[in-house]
């Protein structure tokens, strides 16, 4: 069978084509890979050679000149010898003397907090059993531990709450408070506040005096970022500063990690109360709050530096959780129960 020469040319000439695409650099499958900017042209200059100089024409020799007479040279007088004055060294121009190079920065340490001394342990324990409703109706759900540590200058102050019993079972729940900052004649200064729910961080505030701004965060992301007021507290260092504090009436700003707001508290009284410790003096305070707000009531033992004994939250619903202290460990020393 013969083949049509015109075919085999085609042919060849197509497998040519394909093969000079296929190997080209500048080809990519654009599903497989980011397209890559196009080539650039390259220019390169070259000079022109020059063209030959045309001849130029002979000139004539030049006429020579006479040769001028050389004058007679004049007598030197005779000058007597002069002493030369003593040399004096002249002074460096300005731009020779090299500058004074100043010794290098020390840097120094940004001073610590001065010590304060307050009516605070320095460290501590205090756990509470966590009640649903009050009286007979009361039922046990939860366990609050507070514990805090200071050196009269820095403070650390952590509350782990968490669910027991069948409400552990039901609603399992973990919520750990942790509140960072300094120590100053007025009392506790946050820095930082945090929260963590079942082991992951929720909420942040960052009080920033320098800047006077609060900062609310959730994880990295800034929720809001509001003006400083000074004496402001967070949730969990409110309580400890209302105990340092002492004033029929009290006002703060208060950072929950989701708000940043006003919040009163009035003295009710001194009332004795039966705990498991035995009957204890304590101020009771109660937090100012409209109808269908969250009220809280804290009872301070007027005996232990006013530590809370009982706190006493009140929800939007109308529903009571009170916390009662069963453990109180002040600086290594454990308050021994008594029978009531």
């Amino acid at each position: 069978m013969r083949i049509d020469a015109r075919l085999l040319l085609a042919l060849a000439l197509s497998l040519l084509l394909h093969a000079l695409v296929a190997g080209s650099r500048g080809w990519r499958l654009p599903f497989l890979e980011e397209p890559e900017p196009a080539g650039t042209l390259e220019a390169h200059l070259a000079l022109k050679p020059a063209a030959a100089p045309l001849p130029q024409p002979a000139l004539p020799p030049p006429t020579p000149r006479p040769a001028a007479r050389k004058p007679r040279p004049a007598p030197v007088p005779v000058v007597p010898p002069v002493e030369a004055p003593a040399p004096v060294e002249a002074p460096l121009p300005a731009e020779a003397v090299a500058p004074a190079v100043p010794p290098p920065a020390v840097a120094v340490p940004e001073p610590a907090p001065p010590p304060v001394a307050l009516p605070w342990p320095q460290q501590g324990r205090i756990r509470f059993s966590v009640m649903r409703g009050e009286g007979e109706q009361a039922t046990l759900v939860g366990e609050s531990t507070h514990t805090w540590r200071h050196d009269d200058a820095t403070y650390t102050l952590q509350t782990l709450t968490e669910t027991v019993g069948l409400a552990a079972v039901f609603r399992p729940a973990k919520v750990v408070q942790t509140s960072e900052g300094t120590l100053g004649r007025e009392g506790l200064q946050p820095r930082e506040f945090r929260v963590e729910r079942m082991d992951r961080a929720a909420e942040r505030a960052r009080f920033d005096r320098d800047a006077m701004k609060v900062t609310l965060l959730s994880g990295e992301r800034i929720r809001r970022e509001l003006p400083f007021v000074a004496g402001s507290q967070d949730i969990l260092s409110q309580i400890y500063q209302l105990g340092l504090t002492r004033s029929a009436r009290i006002e703060l700003m208060i950072a929950t990690g989701k708000n940043y707001g006003r919040h009163v508290f009035e003295t009710v009284g001194e009332e004795r109360l039966a705990t498991r410790f035995g009957e204890l003096l304590t101020w009771r305070l109660k937090a100012v709050s409209l109808a269908g707000e969250q009220a809280m009531e804290l009872w301070l033992a007027t005996e232990y530096r006013n530590l809370p004994v009982r706190i006493r939250y009140i929800d939007r619903k109308g529903e009571v959780f009170e916390q009662n202290a069963v453990e109180l460990v002040v600086d290594g020393a454990r308050l021994a129960e008594r029978a009531q």
